[in-house]
Protein backbone atom coordinates (compact mmCIF):
# COMPACT_ATOMS: atom_id res chain seq x y z
CA UNK A 1 0.00 0.00 0.00
CA UNK A 2 1.89 3.15 -0.76
CA UNK A 3 1.63 6.41 0.99
CA UNK A 4 -1.18 8.13 -1.15
CA UNK A 5 -3.41 5.35 -0.33
CA UNK A 6 -2.38 4.52 3.23
CA UNK A 7 -3.39 8.56 4.67
CA UNK A 8 -6.13 9.02 1.60
CA UNK A 9 -8.98 9.28 3.77
CA UNK A 10 -7.17 11.15 6.42
CA UNK A 11 -5.89 13.88 3.96
CA UNK A 12 -9.23 14.35 2.57
CA UNK A 13 -10.45 15.61 5.71
CA UNK A 14 -7.71 18.31 5.88
CA UNK A 15 -9.68 21.46 4.62
CA UNK A 16 -12.33 20.82 6.85
CA UNK A 17 -10.24 20.10 9.89
CA UNK A 18 -8.36 23.02 9.24
CA UNK A 19 -11.89 24.98 9.15
CA UNK A 20 -12.50 24.11 12.41
CA UNK A 21 -9.40 24.67 13.94
CA UNK A 22 -9.12 28.38 12.63
CA UNK A 23 -12.35 28.50 14.14
CA UNK A 24 -11.86 27.48 17.33
CA UNK A 25 -8.96 29.92 17.51
CA UNK A 26 -10.73 32.99 16.27
CA UNK A 27 -13.67 32.36 18.67
CA UNK A 28 -11.08 32.32 21.73
CA UNK A 29 -9.22 35.27 20.59
CA UNK A 30 -12.14 37.76 19.76
CA UNK A 31 -13.16 37.10 23.00
CA UNK A 32 -9.96 38.44 24.54
CA UNK A 33 -9.90 41.94 25.70
CA UNK A 34 -6.06 41.93 25.64
CA UNK A 35 -6.34 40.84 21.62
CA UNK A 36 -6.54 44.05 19.59
CA UNK A 37 -6.61 42.33 15.94
CA UNK A 38 -5.95 39.12 14.02
CA UNK A 39 -5.09 38.60 10.58
CA UNK A 40 -4.05 35.48 8.77
CA UNK A 41 -1.13 34.80 5.94
CA UNK A 42 0.43 32.19 3.69
CA UNK A 43 -1.20 30.42 1.35
CA UNK A 44 -4.62 30.68 2.89
CA UNK A 45 -4.52 34.22 2.60
CA UNK A 46 -3.25 34.96 -0.53
CA UNK A 47 -5.90 32.06 -2.09
CA UNK A 48 -3.12 29.85 -3.55
CA UNK A 49 -3.25 26.95 -0.77
CA UNK A 50 -3.96 23.17 -0.82
CA UNK A 51 -5.07 20.90 0.96
CA UNK A 52 -1.57 20.68 3.04
CA UNK A 53 -1.35 24.40 3.48
CA UNK A 54 -1.11 25.48 7.08
CA UNK A 55 -2.59 28.54 9.25
CA UNK A 56 -0.26 31.78 9.73
CA UNK A 57 -2.03 33.19 12.58
CA UNK A 58 -1.30 36.45 13.05
CA UNK A 59 -2.26 37.98 17.02
CA UNK A 60 -1.86 42.04 17.77
CA UNK A 61 -2.33 41.99 21.55
CA UNK A 62 -2.18 45.47 23.80
CA UNK A 63 1.63 46.06 23.84
CA UNK A 64 1.83 46.05 27.73
CA UNK A 65 0.65 42.55 27.45
CA UNK A 66 2.98 41.19 24.92
CA UNK A 67 5.46 39.20 27.19
CA UNK A 68 2.68 37.49 28.32
CA UNK A 69 0.96 36.14 25.59
CA UNK A 70 4.12 35.35 24.57
CA UNK A 71 4.94 33.23 27.70
CA UNK A 72 1.64 31.52 27.32
CA UNK A 73 1.80 30.70 23.48
CA UNK A 74 1.80 27.16 24.36
CA UNK A 75 -1.35 26.75 26.31
CA UNK A 76 -3.18 29.63 24.20
CA UNK A 77 -2.76 26.86 20.83
CA UNK A 78 -3.85 23.73 23.17
CA UNK A 79 -7.59 25.79 23.57
CA UNK A 80 -7.92 24.90 20.20
CA UNK A 81 -7.67 21.21 19.24
CA UNK A 82 -5.53 18.17 20.34
CA UNK A 83 -1.82 18.72 20.20
CA UNK A 84 0.38 16.27 18.80
CA UNK A 85 3.75 18.48 19.48
CA UNK A 86 4.73 21.91 19.53
CA UNK A 87 7.97 23.62 17.68
CA UNK A 88 9.96 26.70 18.39
CA UNK A 89 12.54 28.53 18.35
CA UNK A 90 12.81 29.34 21.87
CA UNK A 91 10.87 30.36 24.80
CA UNK A 92 10.98 34.14 24.13
CA UNK A 93 10.11 33.62 20.71
CA UNK A 94 6.59 35.61 19.53
CA UNK A 95 6.19 32.63 17.36
CA UNK A 96 4.86 28.83 17.99
CA UNK A 97 3.93 26.21 15.53
CA UNK A 98 1.49 23.69 16.61
CA UNK A 99 1.05 20.25 15.22
CA UNK A 100 -2.41 18.99 16.11
CA UNK A 101 -3.71 15.53 16.06
CA UNK A 102 -5.70 16.17 12.79
CA UNK A 103 -1.85 16.23 10.54
CA UNK A 104 -2.45 20.09 10.71
CA UNK A 105 -0.23 22.79 11.58
CA UNK A 106 -0.75 26.33 12.70
CA UNK A 107 1.96 29.07 12.76
CA UNK A 108 0.81 31.56 15.69
CA UNK A 109 2.43 34.95 16.28
CA UNK A 110 1.83 37.08 19.29
CA UNK A 111 3.35 40.91 18.65
CA UNK A 112 2.19 44.40 18.99
CA UNK A 113 0.89 46.98 16.51
CA UNK A 114 3.99 48.71 15.86
CA UNK A 115 6.00 45.20 14.78
CA UNK A 116 4.30 45.79 11.75
CA UNK A 117 5.14 48.83 9.21
CA UNK A 118 4.18 48.89 5.43
CA UNK A 119 6.05 46.63 4.04
CA UNK A 120 6.01 43.97 0.51
CA UNK A 121 5.77 41.21 3.09
CA UNK A 122 2.20 42.84 4.30
CA UNK A 123 0.74 42.19 1.09
CA UNK A 124 -1.86 39.48 0.27
CA UNK A 125 -3.07 39.63 3.69
CA UNK A 126 -6.46 38.62 5.90
CA UNK A 127 -7.67 40.67 8.43
CA UNK A 128 -10.36 38.92 10.59
CA UNK A 129 -11.02 41.98 12.73
CA UNK A 130 -8.83 45.24 13.79
CA UNK A 131 -10.59 47.49 16.74
CA UNK A 132 -8.40 50.81 16.49
CA UNK A 133 -8.20 50.38 12.64
CA UNK A 134 -3.97 50.52 12.48
CA UNK A 135 -3.32 47.69 11.07
CA UNK A 136 -5.39 47.79 8.57
CA UNK A 137 -3.85 51.20 7.39
CA UNK A 138 -0.83 49.68 7.37
CA UNK A 139 -1.86 47.20 5.36
CA UNK A 140 -3.76 49.15 2.30
CA UNK A 141 -0.34 50.95 2.27
CA UNK A 142 2.02 48.11 1.87
CA UNK A 143 -0.82 47.21 -0.75
CA UNK A 144 0.44 49.88 -2.76
CA UNK A 145 4.23 49.04 -2.69
CA UNK A 146 5.59 47.82 -5.90
CA UNK A 147 8.13 45.25 -5.68
CA UNK A 148 11.29 46.18 -7.66
CA UNK A 149 15.30 44.16 -6.85
CA UNK A 150 17.62 46.61 -5.45
CA UNK A 151 21.15 46.79 -6.11
CA UNK A 152 21.86 45.78 -2.54
CA UNK A 153 20.04 42.69 -3.06
CA UNK A 154 21.52 41.63 -6.12
CA UNK A 155 25.11 41.99 -4.80
CA UNK A 156 23.70 39.90 -1.92
CA UNK A 157 22.12 37.69 -3.81
CA UNK A 158 25.75 37.23 -5.53
CA UNK A 159 27.71 37.09 -2.93
CA UNK A 160 25.27 34.43 -1.42
CA UNK A 161 26.13 32.17 -4.44
CA UNK A 162 29.48 32.51 -5.13
CA UNK A 163 30.00 31.24 -0.77
CA UNK A 164 27.41 28.51 -1.47
CA UNK A 165 29.87 27.49 -4.20
CA UNK A 166 33.10 27.05 -2.25
CA UNK A 167 31.30 26.12 0.47
CA UNK A 168 29.70 22.68 -1.83
CA UNK A 169 33.55 22.46 -2.72
CA UNK A 170 34.97 22.41 0.96
CA UNK A 171 32.13 20.00 1.65
CA UNK A 172 32.69 17.67 -0.75
CA UNK A 173 36.54 17.42 -0.48
CA UNK A 174 35.98 16.79 2.95
CA UNK A 175 33.25 13.93 2.29
CA UNK A 176 31.14 15.86 4.06
CA UNK A 177 28.32 14.55 1.67
CA UNK A 178 25.14 15.74 3.32
CA UNK A 179 26.79 19.13 3.90
CA UNK A 180 27.92 19.56 0.62
CA UNK A 181 23.80 19.04 -0.85
CA UNK A 182 22.47 20.82 1.86
CA UNK A 183 24.78 24.24 0.90
CA UNK A 184 23.89 22.86 -3.40
CA UNK A 185 20.62 23.17 -2.30
CA UNK A 186 21.57 26.69 -1.31
CA UNK A 187 23.09 27.45 -4.56
CA UNK A 188 19.57 25.68 -6.59
CA UNK A 189 17.78 27.96 -4.38
CA UNK A 190 19.11 31.49 -5.06
CA UNK A 191 19.17 30.54 -8.82
CA UNK A 192 15.54 30.14 -8.90
CA UNK A 193 15.32 33.60 -6.38
CA UNK A 194 17.56 35.29 -8.90
CA UNK A 195 14.51 34.24 -11.56
CA UNK A 196 11.62 35.61 -9.46
CA UNK A 197 13.87 39.09 -9.29
CA UNK A 198 14.51 38.60 -13.22
CA UNK A 199 10.54 38.31 -13.40
CA UNK A 200 9.96 41.75 -11.22
CA UNK A 201 8.24 39.06 -8.39
CA UNK A 202 8.76 39.29 -4.94
CA UNK A 203 9.41 35.54 -3.73
CA UNK A 204 6.97 35.48 -0.57
CA UNK A 205 9.13 32.93 1.13
CA UNK A 206 11.95 32.58 3.97
CA UNK A 207 15.43 32.35 2.85
CA UNK A 208 16.07 28.88 1.65
CA UNK A 209 12.71 27.58 1.92
CA UNK A 210 11.26 26.06 -1.11
CA UNK A 211 7.61 26.56 -0.66
CA UNK A 212 5.99 27.57 -3.75
CA UNK A 213 8.97 27.25 -5.74
CA UNK A 214 7.97 24.01 -7.40
CA UNK A 215 4.88 22.08 -7.95
CA UNK A 216 1.44 23.33 -9.24
CA UNK A 217 1.23 26.72 -7.39
CA UNK A 218 5.31 27.60 -8.64
CA UNK A 219 5.18 30.50 -10.66
CA UNK A 220 8.05 29.57 -12.70
CA UNK A 221 7.99 28.01 -16.35
CA UNK A 222 8.34 24.88 -17.75
CA UNK A 223 11.80 25.67 -18.57
CA UNK A 224 13.10 26.75 -15.68
CA UNK A 225 10.96 24.23 -13.45
CA UNK A 226 13.03 21.17 -15.90
CA UNK A 227 16.35 23.03 -15.12
CA UNK A 228 15.58 22.66 -11.42
CA UNK A 229 14.83 19.04 -11.73
CA UNK A 230 17.77 18.79 -14.28
CA UNK A 231 19.96 19.23 -11.14
CA UNK A 232 20.00 16.82 -9.15
CA UNK A 233 22.59 14.76 -8.14
CA UNK A 234 23.77 11.63 -5.83
CA UNK A 235 25.80 11.91 -2.74
CA UNK A 236 30.04 11.98 -4.34
CA UNK A 237 32.09 15.04 -5.12
CA UNK A 238 31.80 13.84 -8.76
CA UNK A 239 28.25 14.28 -8.97
CA UNK A 240 27.98 17.12 -6.46
CA UNK A 241 30.65 19.27 -8.62
CA UNK A 242 29.70 18.13 -11.56
CA UNK A 243 26.33 19.50 -10.82
CA UNK A 244 27.30 22.79 -9.80
CA UNK A 245 29.01 23.48 -13.11
CA UNK A 246 25.74 22.93 -14.86
CA UNK A 247 24.01 25.28 -12.98
CA UNK A 248 26.69 27.97 -12.89
CA UNK A 249 26.06 29.56 -16.49
CA UNK A 250 22.78 30.27 -15.62
CA UNK A 251 23.78 31.94 -12.35
CA UNK A 252 26.00 34.30 -15.14
CA UNK A 253 23.01 34.53 -17.16
CA UNK A 254 20.95 36.11 -14.56
CA UNK A 255 23.13 38.30 -13.40
CA UNK A 256 23.85 40.02 -16.24
CA UNK A 257 20.51 40.28 -16.69
CA UNK A 258 20.00 42.16 -13.14
CA UNK A 259 23.27 44.04 -13.39
CA UNK A 260 22.14 45.08 -16.82
CA UNK A 261 18.85 46.35 -15.62
CA UNK A 262 19.89 47.76 -12.03
CA UNK A 263 22.40 49.76 -14.36
CA UNK A 264 25.49 48.51 -11.89
CA UNK A 265 28.46 46.80 -12.29
CA UNK A 266 27.89 42.82 -12.89
CA UNK A 267 31.67 42.07 -11.98
CA UNK A 268 31.66 39.05 -14.52
CA UNK A 269 34.93 38.54 -14.58
CA UNK A 270 35.33 38.75 -10.86
CA UNK A 271 32.83 35.96 -10.62
CA UNK A 272 34.30 33.57 -12.85
CA UNK A 273 37.37 34.38 -11.17
CA UNK A 274 36.37 33.14 -7.75
CA UNK A 275 33.86 30.07 -9.33
CA UNK A 276 36.70 28.50 -11.46
CA UNK A 277 38.85 28.52 -8.46
CA UNK A 278 36.88 25.50 -7.03
CA UNK A 279 35.40 24.06 -10.43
Amino acid sequence: MGFESRHRERDLQLPVQREKLLKNALQDLADDPYVEAIFEGGSLARGDFDRYSDIDLHVIVAPHMKTKYIEEKRSRAEKWGNVLFFEESSPTSPVIVTHYDCFVKVDSWYQAADDYQPSIWLQGLKIYFDKKGVITKRFEKSEKIVYKPTKQEVERWRGKVLAFVHETYRAAMREEFYYAISNLDRVRWLIAYGWYMEMGRHLNSSYGVWSKIEGDRSQLDKGQLADLASWDCGRNQHDIMTTVKKIVPEFYRVNKVLSDELEMDSDEEKCRKIIEMVL
